[in-house]
């Protein structure tokens, strides 16, 4: 069967790609090699407070750092001009770089940055003051949550990372639009995220190529197709109550796990309302927070002394393994006392060698020198390597730690 024509002219699809990128509930800009803005969202302007001359393409990225500093986002700052040139010259390394850090409001924001191909480079910002909330309640409840609330609060950490966010349409002229377009098309093209649009009938009208799986239908271009086409049954069930509610008016957002390899992505559903309020479709915004959940989760082993697991008990303090039967301890490198950390704070779940090779606290250089590190941690922790029970290898694709872990403090 042919798929219907719906691709959009050059025109159209720039006009999707401003509107999408107004429409997410992210802060989003973009900076030339030169540090000139290139684009800016309008929740960039709205959650920094800018004022219009700041958002306006060929603005300087040091005046909006003198801005920021000058109306306290950053803090008491003593000498603003010194403070303003150590960040433009950090930004002319445009090096790829995550951070969280508190506002002087109070609220909480992640700042990702990359470079772009093409030169310069792009920059989102989320606002997690939720998520931070969360942990806090949980690390200070943590003995005093039963298990009702525990479950609440699951519910709550998926449900409440959808950011405050006003929503909004960019109205622009037409000459702006053609002078911008090439601008917005890399915004999009290079935005470390998937952004797409499906219609009323849930097929897709855009997408910048990010699609974070495989097609379930096998399509090399996915224009055309309907999203449970795409996404599959089992990831379409996850999100589809987003979906509704964003094709109902509104914006929801939702995290699922991909069954093919273990990442946890995030989507914010935002509806395309037309200019009489009518929902003629759904923006999707889709990230991979799987780095920034195993950050959160690697942060909480730093400040416990021991855990147990198995027949195990690993003190931290003491680089050693102690047989919960009782015997004599084993003693442990800082490298395995590491790595064991690493497992012990994502089990149950893949772990690609990439990806373990890529955490800060793993000083393992290559694929051959981690895959013989794991292999003699199994033999201190008498996991038989022909079948093994705890550290199980999952070929093709990497480790997996099987089992229960109690974290103690």
């Amino acid at each position: 069967m042919q798929l219907p024509d719906i691709r959009h002219r050059s025109q159209d699809t720039s006009v999707l790609l401003r509107s999408g990128l107004n429409l997410i509930q992210q802060a989003l800009s973009i900076y030339s090699n030169d540090l000139k803005l290139v684009f800016a969202n309008q929740r960039f302007r709205a959650m920094f407070g800018l004022s219009p001359n700041l958002c306006e393409p060929g603005a300087a990225f040091s005046d909006t750092i003198t801005y920021l500093a000058e109306t306290g986002e950053y803090g008491k700052i003593d000498d603003i001009p010194s403070f303003v040139q150590e960040l433009v010259q950090k930004a002319l390394t445009f090096e790829q770089h995550y951070i969280e850090r508190r506002r002087s409001n109070g609220r909480w924001i992640s700042v990702e940055g990359g470079p772009l191909r093409q030169g310069g480079w792009v920059t989102v910002y989320t606002d997690i003051t939720d998520i931070k909330r969360q942990e806090d309640m949980m690390r200070a409840r943590s003995d005093e949550l039963s298990d009702k609330l525990l479950d609440r609060s699951e519910e709550l950490a998926k449900t409440n990372r959808a950011l405050e966010a006003t929503i909004s349409r960019l109205h622009e002229t037409q000459q702006h639009l053609e002078a911008t377009e090439a601008r917005v098309r890399l915004a999009a093209e290079t935005t470390p995220a998937h952004i797409a649009r499906l219609d009323r009938e849930e097929r897709y009208t855009y997408t910048n190529q990010r699609l974070p799986l495989s097609a379930a239908n096998g399509a090399e271009d996915i224009i055309g197709h309907k999203a449970q086409d795409i996404l599959g049954p089992e990831i379409y069930q996850e999100i589809a109550p987003a979906l509704h509610a964003a094709l109902g008016g509104n914006a929801k957002v939702v995290e699922f796990t991909l069954p093919e390899d273990g990442r946890v992505i995030r989507s914010a559903f935002t509806p395309d309302t037309s200019s009489n309020n009518t929902v003629t479709g759904a923006y999707i915004l889709s990230t991979d927070i799987s780095a920034t959940r195993q950050d959160a989760q690697l942060d909480r082993p730093l400040q416990t002394q021991s855990a147990q697991f198995g027949s195990w008990t690993i003190r931290f303090d003491l680089f050693e393994l102690l047989p919960k039967a009782g015997g004599k301890s084993v003693p442990l490198s800082l490298a395995e006392a590491s790595l064991l950390k690493l497992f012990l704070a994502m089990p149950n779940r893949l772990l690609s060698r990439d990806e373990i090779l890529r955490s800060p606290d793993i000083q393992i250089e290559s694929v051959r020198a981690l895959d013989v590190r794991v292999s003699r941690l199994r033999q201190k922790l008498k996991d038989d390597a022909k079948s093994p029970k705890l550290i199980r290898t999952i070929y093709g694709a990497g480790y997996i730690f099987v089992g229960e872990v109690d974290w103690q403090i």
